[in-house]
């Protein structure tokens, strides 16, 4: 049976001095979510939407 999940990846920083953080979800709920959670992250700016096309 195949499962699908959703990820979301958080980097700060730039890509050689940066952190990325990475977090996996059984349900695209749970997924945006977390990408809401980030948006309203304490220090405006710091998280911006970005995602890939599918």
């Amino acid at each position: 049976m195949r499962q699908t999940q959703w990820k979301v990846i958080a980097r700060t920083g730039d890509s050689e001095s940066g952190t990325t953080l990475r977090w996996e979800f059984d349900s695209q709920a749970e997924a945006q979510d977390m990408v809401e959670r980030l948006l309203r992250a304490p220090s405006p700016g710091s998280w911006r939407e970005h995602s890939t096309p599918e």
